[in-house]
């Protein structure tokens, strides 16, 4: 899409024409002239085209990137708003005219197994094979090629139509510079890496390896994840918008990891790339506390709501952030082990979701309310509850026992005591040092009681 214009905008502004336009209306006669523009040129059905107006703000967001292009020049047709010449570029509406409603049926039923020849074994459950873009693009457009949020960089959380979804960080112009390179014939050939996840094949086996003919069969059900090179496969995307006929290879290497070991295999990867200090240190879950992190993450109510950032995103209903909780962790606690850490992460599984059960409305219904009132959802807090619980742990005391001390707690922001304490200043906004005074306040709760 053009800079500065989004998808969503577009989205937003053909729903409210539809909505309000004649298209509606049974027997429209311009809803009949665009189905049968749609059908005669690009074999788009009839039956398609009346669901989209039906319901806009559903179908819209599903439709390929071409169908919208293609409704959105005939709904310009008919009523003269939303011009798609200042939302694509040319390369995108000439793609857009080489839409096939049936092929892309066609394509839809493409699926694993899919078996690549010439493929070297380079290791362990690692093999190494090449292939062209047009391959990859068609794995992309089948959802056979995934991009997996446990392994790439942090997400960014958006809000649409009151349903908040996770994105893909994407960097336009290194993907438009990929692009042209390929356009050009000057992109330099790299080496992307596929992760096949264990125990996701239908067989039980996601990779089967031909030593005799060096032929590489991904199994039916597998998922394949893009752990390093997703820019460069958005950027063969844009290239072969602009001319289908290109032809490059990237050197792939195919892994078979679970995705912890995965995440382990990007870590590497991200001391070389510009991937955030948080992000990398929860992909390389180098300390006990990360891998409890990961633990609350997975199997508490936390689930969805610790940021990948050392800031938390308000719009995804976040309550803390990735470094809050793994580095209060590392210090409050005592771990030397694996097992150590399994131990940690269930007794605070259990803390937290006792907590969070007590307090809905504060945590999981209204937070950003709350917020607004109170610190008890407050990102900082968290450092608070870490290290109360780091006591509770240590004195036997029963992780249910969180909510009696909390319920103890005014934590109103016009309570003086925060003010007294450093933890908010003047404004009742929470100050630069309020981890080590919350931390220090917690410290002296009385666990006896």
């Amino acid at each position: 899409m053009i800079l500065g214009k989004d998808r969503q905008t577009l989205e937003n502004e053909l729903s409210q024409i539809i909505k309000e336009s004649k298209f509606k209306r049974k027997n429209s006669k311009d809803l009949k002239d665009i189905k049968k523009h749609l059908l005669d040129n690009y074999q788009i059905l009839e039956g398609e085209v009346q669901q989209w107006i039906n319901d806009p703000d559903t179908e819209l967001p599903k439709l390929d990137l071409r169908a919208l292009i293609l409704l959105t020049e005939q709904i310009y047709a008919k009523t003269r708003k939303v011009n798609p010449k200042e939302y694509f570029t040319k390369a995108e509406i000439r793609e857009a005219r080489q839409y096939s409603g049936v092929l892309e049926q066609q394509e839809k039923e493409i699926d694993f197994p899919i078996t690549i020849p010439n493929v070297t074994l380079v290791g362990n459950e690692a093999y190494i094979a090449t292939l062209d873009i047009k391959t990859i693009d068609k794995l992309i457009k089948n959802q056979l090629l995934n991009y997996n949020f446990d392994l790439q960089r942090e997400a960014k959380v958006v809000k649409r139509k009151d349903v908040v979804i996770l994105e893909p960080t994407l960097n336009k112009k290194n993907v438009r510079e990929i692009s042209q390179h390929l356009v050009n014939g000057t992109l330099v050939p790299t080496v992307l890496v596929f992760n096949a996840a264990t125990r996701t094949a239908l067989s039980g086996t996601e990779l089967v390896y031909d030593y005799k003919k060096m032929e590489l069969t991904i199994e039916k059900g597998t998922r394949l994840d893009i752990v390093d090179g997703y820019h460069r496969c958005r950027g063969s995307q844009l290239a072969l918008q602009e001319n289908p006929e290109l032809n490059f290879k990237f050197a792939v290497l195919f892994t078979n990891y679970s995705t912890s070991r995965a995440k382990q295999y990007q870590a590497q990867i991200a001391k070389a790339t510009p991937l955030s200090k948080i992000r990398i240190q929860e992909l390389e879950a180098s300390r006990l506390a990360d891998i409890v992190v990961q633990q609350l993450r997975a199997e508490s109510d936390l689930k969805g709501r610790i940021s990948q950032t050392n800031y938390i995103h308000t719009v995804g209903k976040e309550l803390v952030s990735y470094n809050v909780l793994a580095d209060t962790i590392d210090e409050m606690f005592d771990m030397s082990t694996r097992a150590d850490a399994a131990d940690v992460g269930d007794y605070l599984c259990e803390m937290f979701n006792f907590l969070i059960d007590e307090y809905k409305e504060e945590f999981l219904n209204n937070p950003n309310e709350f917020r607004k009132i109170s610190l008890i959802n407050d990102n900082n807090m968290f450092v608070g509850y870490i290290t109360l619980g780091s006591r509770m742990f240590r004195s036997g005391i029963k992780p249910r026992k969180i909510v009696d001390y909390i319920q103890k707690i005014d934590f109103n922001r016009s309570n003086p005591l925060w003010k007294q304490l450093g933890i908010v200043d003047e404004s009742g906004n929470i100050g630069r040092k309020a981890r080590k005074a919350i931390k220090e306040y917690f410290s002296k709760v009385d666990v006896n009681k």
